[in-house]
Protein backbone atom coordinates (compact mmCIF):
# COMPACT_ATOMS: atom_id res chain seq x y z
CA UNK A 1 0.00 0.00 0.00
CA UNK A 2 1.83 3.06 -1.19
CA UNK A 3 1.92 5.75 2.05
CA UNK A 4 -0.97 8.45 2.21
CA UNK A 5 0.43 12.28 1.70
CA UNK A 6 -1.51 15.19 2.19
CA UNK A 7 -0.59 19.05 1.25
CA UNK A 8 -1.15 20.06 4.57
CA UNK A 9 -3.06 23.46 5.25
CA UNK A 10 -2.79 24.37 8.25
CA UNK A 11 -4.62 27.74 8.54
CA UNK A 12 -4.09 30.87 10.77
CA UNK A 13 -5.32 29.33 13.96
CA UNK A 14 -3.01 26.28 13.86
CA UNK A 15 -0.14 28.65 13.81
CA UNK A 16 -1.54 30.91 16.86
CA UNK A 17 -4.02 30.22 18.99
CA UNK A 18 -4.43 26.35 18.54
CA UNK A 19 -0.87 25.52 18.18
CA UNK A 20 -1.35 22.62 20.44
CA UNK A 21 -3.76 21.21 17.49
CA UNK A 22 -1.14 21.88 15.40
CA UNK A 23 1.18 19.80 17.23
CA UNK A 24 -0.85 17.15 18.47
CA UNK A 25 -2.23 16.67 15.02
CA UNK A 26 1.66 16.50 13.18
CA UNK A 27 2.39 13.89 15.83
CA UNK A 28 -0.41 11.95 15.39
CA UNK A 29 -0.35 11.75 11.61
CA UNK A 30 4.03 10.79 12.33
CA UNK A 31 2.61 8.11 14.74
CA UNK A 32 -0.29 6.69 11.70
CA UNK A 33 2.89 7.01 9.08
CA UNK A 34 0.99 9.70 7.10
CA UNK A 35 3.15 12.45 5.24
CA UNK A 36 1.94 16.38 6.26
CA UNK A 37 3.43 18.54 3.24
CA UNK A 38 2.85 21.89 4.35
CA UNK A 39 1.69 24.24 1.74
CA UNK A 40 4.37 26.46 0.50
CA UNK A 41 3.51 30.24 1.70
CA UNK A 42 -0.13 29.69 2.08
CA UNK A 43 -2.69 32.20 2.63
CA UNK A 44 -6.04 33.23 4.32
CA UNK A 45 -8.65 30.52 3.61
CA UNK A 46 -10.97 33.06 2.22
CA UNK A 47 -12.75 33.31 6.01
CA UNK A 48 -12.80 37.10 5.81
CA UNK A 49 -14.81 38.17 2.38
CA UNK A 50 -16.81 35.36 2.78
CA UNK A 51 -19.63 37.33 2.80
CA UNK A 52 -19.37 40.19 1.16
CA UNK A 53 -16.93 38.80 -1.50
CA UNK A 54 -17.63 35.61 -3.26
CA UNK A 55 -15.04 35.70 -5.78
CA UNK A 56 -12.40 36.87 -3.62
CA UNK A 57 -13.15 34.55 -0.80
CA UNK A 58 -13.00 31.90 -3.90
CA UNK A 59 -9.22 32.92 -5.09
CA UNK A 60 -7.71 33.34 -1.64
CA UNK A 61 -9.02 29.47 -1.17
CA UNK A 62 -8.41 28.66 -5.13
CA UNK A 63 -4.30 29.54 -4.47
CA UNK A 64 -4.16 27.02 -1.82
CA UNK A 65 -5.96 24.69 -3.89
CA UNK A 66 -4.06 25.02 -6.81
CA UNK A 67 -0.79 23.92 -5.18
CA UNK A 68 -1.59 21.00 -4.22
CA UNK A 69 -3.49 20.34 -7.41
CA UNK A 70 -0.34 20.91 -9.41
CA UNK A 71 1.49 18.22 -7.08
CA UNK A 72 -1.18 15.53 -7.20
CA UNK A 73 -2.28 16.04 -3.55
CA UNK A 74 -5.93 16.19 -1.74
CA UNK A 75 -6.00 18.70 1.18
CA UNK A 76 -5.66 18.26 4.83
CA UNK A 77 -7.47 20.82 6.71
CA UNK A 78 -8.26 20.61 10.42
CA UNK A 79 -9.88 23.78 11.32
CA UNK A 80 -13.41 23.82 10.64
CA UNK A 81 -14.14 27.35 9.24
CA UNK A 82 -10.81 26.55 7.21
CA UNK A 83 -12.20 23.03 6.68
CA UNK A 84 -15.63 24.42 5.61
CA UNK A 85 -14.27 27.56 3.31
CA UNK A 86 -11.61 25.41 1.23
CA UNK A 87 -14.37 22.75 0.91
CA UNK A 88 -16.98 25.00 -0.49
CA UNK A 89 -14.44 26.74 -2.72
CA UNK A 90 -13.59 22.90 -4.49
CA UNK A 91 -16.73 21.83 -4.92
CA UNK A 92 -17.63 25.26 -6.63
CA UNK A 93 -14.81 25.55 -8.34
CA UNK A 94 -15.13 21.67 -10.05
CA UNK A 95 -18.67 22.32 -11.20
CA UNK A 96 -18.31 25.91 -12.18
CA UNK A 97 -16.27 26.35 -15.25
CA UNK A 98 -16.91 30.12 -15.88
CA UNK A 99 -16.00 30.68 -12.24
CA UNK A 100 -13.03 28.47 -12.69
CA UNK A 101 -12.22 31.27 -15.54
CA UNK A 102 -12.52 34.15 -13.47
CA UNK A 103 -10.34 32.33 -10.78
CA UNK A 104 -7.69 31.58 -12.76
CA UNK A 105 -7.81 35.01 -14.30
CA UNK A 106 -6.82 36.35 -10.69
CA UNK A 107 -4.41 34.20 -9.25
CA UNK A 108 -0.90 34.82 -10.43
CA UNK A 109 1.51 31.97 -10.94
CA UNK A 110 -1.11 29.40 -9.83
CA UNK A 111 -3.76 27.57 -11.90
CA UNK A 112 -6.82 25.63 -10.06
CA UNK A 113 -8.46 22.98 -12.56
CA UNK A 114 -10.73 22.03 -9.58
CA UNK A 115 -9.91 18.31 -8.94
CA UNK A 116 -8.51 18.60 -5.44
CA UNK A 117 -10.30 17.23 -2.27
CA UNK A 118 -10.29 18.77 0.72
CA UNK A 119 -10.73 16.46 3.60
CA UNK A 120 -10.73 17.26 7.43
CA UNK A 121 -8.19 15.11 9.90
CA UNK A 122 -10.74 12.73 10.75
CA UNK A 123 -12.69 11.63 7.42
CA UNK A 124 -8.21 10.74 6.32
CA UNK A 125 -7.95 8.93 9.82
CA UNK A 126 -11.42 7.06 9.43
CA UNK A 127 -11.58 6.29 5.91
CA UNK A 128 -8.01 6.36 4.47
CA UNK A 129 -5.54 5.18 7.50
CA UNK A 130 -8.91 3.38 8.52
CA UNK A 131 -9.87 2.12 11.96
CA UNK A 132 -8.86 -1.36 12.25
CA UNK A 133 -5.14 0.55 11.82
CA UNK A 134 -5.67 2.50 14.49
CA UNK A 135 -6.41 -0.24 16.63
CA UNK A 136 -3.49 -1.94 15.87
CA UNK A 137 -0.91 0.68 16.62
CA UNK A 138 -2.72 1.63 20.02
CA UNK A 139 -0.89 0.78 22.93
CA UNK A 140 -2.46 2.87 25.61
CA UNK A 141 -5.93 2.23 25.44
CA UNK A 142 -8.20 5.30 27.02
CA UNK A 143 -10.35 3.17 29.40
CA UNK A 144 -10.53 5.04 32.19
CA UNK A 145 -12.25 7.56 30.01
CA UNK A 146 -15.80 8.67 29.19
CA UNK A 147 -15.78 10.81 26.30
CA UNK A 148 -18.48 13.31 25.36
CA UNK A 149 -17.67 13.70 21.22
CA UNK A 150 -17.94 17.27 19.93
CA UNK A 151 -18.10 17.65 16.53
CA UNK A 152 -19.53 21.62 16.08
CA UNK A 153 -21.56 23.14 13.92
CA UNK A 154 -19.65 23.59 11.19
CA UNK A 155 -17.41 20.33 10.17
CA UNK A 156 -20.60 18.43 8.59
CA UNK A 157 -22.46 21.59 7.01
CA UNK A 158 -23.05 21.94 4.09
CA UNK A 159 -24.01 18.15 3.42
CA UNK A 160 -21.36 15.75 1.95
CA UNK A 161 -20.76 12.22 1.53
CA UNK A 162 -18.37 11.96 5.00
CA UNK A 163 -20.66 12.18 8.10
CA UNK A 164 -24.23 12.98 8.37
CA UNK A 165 -25.08 16.48 10.20
CA UNK A 166 -27.52 15.79 12.16
CA UNK A 167 -25.76 12.43 13.87
CA UNK A 168 -22.12 12.02 12.67
CA UNK A 169 -20.08 9.19 14.30
CA UNK A 170 -16.29 9.81 12.95
CA UNK A 171 -15.36 10.29 16.70
CA UNK A 172 -17.76 8.46 18.28
CA UNK A 173 -16.56 5.30 16.37
CA UNK A 174 -12.49 6.85 16.72
CA UNK A 175 -13.01 6.71 20.49
CA UNK A 176 -14.82 3.57 20.36
CA UNK A 177 -11.61 2.42 19.09
CA UNK A 178 -9.28 3.69 21.45
CA UNK A 179 -10.73 2.30 23.63
CA UNK A 180 -12.68 4.99 25.85
CA UNK A 181 -16.68 4.95 26.64
CA UNK A 182 -18.53 7.27 24.37
CA UNK A 183 -21.02 9.22 25.57
CA UNK A 184 -24.60 9.85 24.45
CA UNK A 185 -24.42 13.63 23.66
CA UNK A 186 -26.92 13.42 20.85
CA UNK A 187 -28.02 16.04 19.73
CA UNK A 188 -25.46 18.72 21.37
CA UNK A 189 -22.57 17.10 19.47
CA UNK A 190 -23.54 19.57 16.69
CA UNK A 191 -25.27 22.14 18.23
CA UNK A 192 -22.85 25.80 17.83
CA UNK A 193 -20.31 26.81 20.58
CA UNK A 194 -21.81 30.43 20.83
CA UNK A 195 -18.43 31.61 19.32
CA UNK A 196 -19.90 33.68 16.63
CA UNK A 197 -21.85 35.69 19.06
CA UNK A 198 -18.96 36.22 21.36
CA UNK A 199 -18.20 39.91 19.89
CA UNK A 200 -21.72 40.69 19.93
CA UNK A 201 -23.30 39.28 22.60
CA UNK A 202 -21.09 37.53 25.34
CA UNK A 203 -23.53 36.69 27.74
CA UNK A 204 -25.42 34.82 24.83
CA UNK A 205 -22.37 33.11 23.89
CA UNK A 206 -21.26 31.91 27.46
CA UNK A 207 -24.92 30.64 27.99
CA UNK A 208 -24.29 28.37 24.88
CA UNK A 209 -21.31 27.38 26.04
CA UNK A 210 -22.77 26.58 29.63
CA UNK A 211 -25.18 24.25 28.03
CA UNK A 212 -22.83 22.09 26.11
CA UNK A 213 -20.68 21.53 29.33
CA UNK A 214 -23.06 21.07 31.76
CA UNK A 215 -25.10 18.57 29.56
CA UNK A 216 -21.49 16.75 28.61
CA UNK A 217 -21.78 16.31 32.54
CA UNK A 218 -24.46 15.19 33.11
CA UNK A 219 -24.17 12.86 30.74
CA UNK A 220 -21.30 11.23 32.71
CA UNK A 221 -18.73 12.52 30.67
CA UNK A 222 -15.16 13.20 32.43
CA UNK A 223 -13.55 15.29 29.22
CA UNK A 224 -15.15 16.71 25.98
CA UNK A 225 -13.34 15.94 22.60
CA UNK A 226 -13.44 18.75 19.88
CA UNK A 227 -11.98 19.67 16.59
CA UNK A 228 -12.17 23.29 16.11
CA UNK A 229 -10.16 26.40 17.33
CA UNK A 230 -13.35 28.59 17.53
CA UNK A 231 -15.15 25.64 19.67
CA UNK A 232 -11.84 24.97 21.76
CA UNK A 233 -11.53 28.95 22.47
CA UNK A 234 -15.15 29.14 24.18
CA UNK A 235 -15.35 25.40 25.78
CA UNK A 236 -11.56 26.05 27.31
CA UNK A 237 -10.47 29.64 26.63
CA UNK A 238 -13.98 30.82 28.03
CA UNK A 239 -15.05 27.87 30.76
CA UNK A 240 -14.13 29.26 33.55
CA UNK A 241 -16.62 32.27 32.68
CA UNK A 242 -19.46 30.35 31.59
CA UNK A 243 -19.28 28.06 33.81
CA UNK A 244 -18.58 30.71 37.07
CA UNK A 245 -16.75 29.23 40.30
CA UNK A 246 -19.65 27.11 41.34
CA UNK A 247 -18.90 24.51 39.04
CA UNK A 248 -16.24 21.68 38.61
CA UNK A 249 -14.55 22.03 35.59
CA UNK A 250 -14.67 19.67 32.69
CA UNK A 251 -11.37 18.96 30.32
CA UNK A 252 -11.99 20.26 26.90
CA UNK A 253 -9.40 18.83 24.57
CA UNK A 254 -8.70 18.04 20.67
CA UNK A 255 -9.54 14.83 19.70
CA UNK A 256 -5.68 14.88 18.65
CA UNK A 257 -4.56 15.41 21.65
CA UNK A 258 -6.46 12.22 23.34
CA UNK A 259 -5.55 10.01 20.41
CA UNK A 260 -2.14 11.20 20.63
CA UNK A 261 -1.98 9.50 24.30
CA UNK A 262 -3.92 6.41 22.94
CA UNK A 263 -0.95 5.91 20.64
CA UNK A 264 1.77 6.63 23.29
CA UNK A 265 2.98 10.01 22.79
CA UNK A 266 3.84 11.80 25.51
CA UNK A 267 2.27 14.54 26.45
CA UNK A 268 4.32 16.91 26.38
CA UNK A 269 4.33 16.49 22.70
CA UNK A 270 0.80 17.01 22.09
CA UNK A 271 0.20 20.32 23.86
CA UNK A 272 -1.63 19.55 27.22
CA UNK A 273 0.28 22.12 28.96
CA UNK A 274 -1.31 24.52 26.98
CA UNK A 275 -4.30 23.82 28.42
CA UNK A 276 -6.55 26.46 30.31
CA UNK A 277 -8.66 24.23 32.31
CA UNK A 278 -6.16 21.63 33.59
CA UNK A 279 -6.03 18.45 31.96
CA UNK A 280 -3.87 17.14 35.06
CA UNK A 281 -6.38 15.16 36.41
CA UNK A 282 -7.28 13.84 33.11
CA UNK A 283 -3.70 12.64 32.64
CA UNK A 284 -3.11 11.06 36.21
CA UNK A 285 -6.53 9.02 35.26
CA UNK A 286 -4.78 7.62 32.63
CA UNK A 287 -1.47 7.40 34.41
CA UNK A 288 0.38 8.59 31.51
CA UNK A 289 3.29 9.68 33.10
CA UNK A 290 4.02 6.77 34.91
CA UNK A 291 3.87 4.46 31.58
CA UNK A 292 5.94 6.78 30.00
CA UNK A 293 8.10 6.63 33.17
CA UNK A 294 8.16 2.76 32.56
CA UNK A 295 9.64 2.84 29.18
CA UNK A 296 13.52 2.40 28.73
CA UNK A 297 15.45 5.51 27.60
CA UNK A 298 17.80 5.81 25.34
CA UNK A 299 20.47 6.00 27.88
CA UNK A 300 19.16 3.15 29.93
CA UNK A 301 18.12 0.98 26.86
Amino acid sequence: MAKLRYAYYPGCSLTTSAKEYDQSLRAVFERLDVELIEIEDWNCCGATPAGQDELLAHSLAARNLAWAEARGLDVLTPCSECYKNLARAAEALHEDAHLRREVNAILEGRTVRGVVRVKHPLEAIVRDVGLERVKSLTTFPLTPLRVAPYYGCLITRPRHDFERPDDPKALDDLFTVLGARVMDYYPYKTRCCGGALLLSNQAVALDMTRQLLMKAKERGANVLALACPMCDMMLDVYQPQALGDDVIPLPAVYFTQLMGLALGIEPRRLGFQARVVSADKLLARLRVEEKHAKEPTPETA
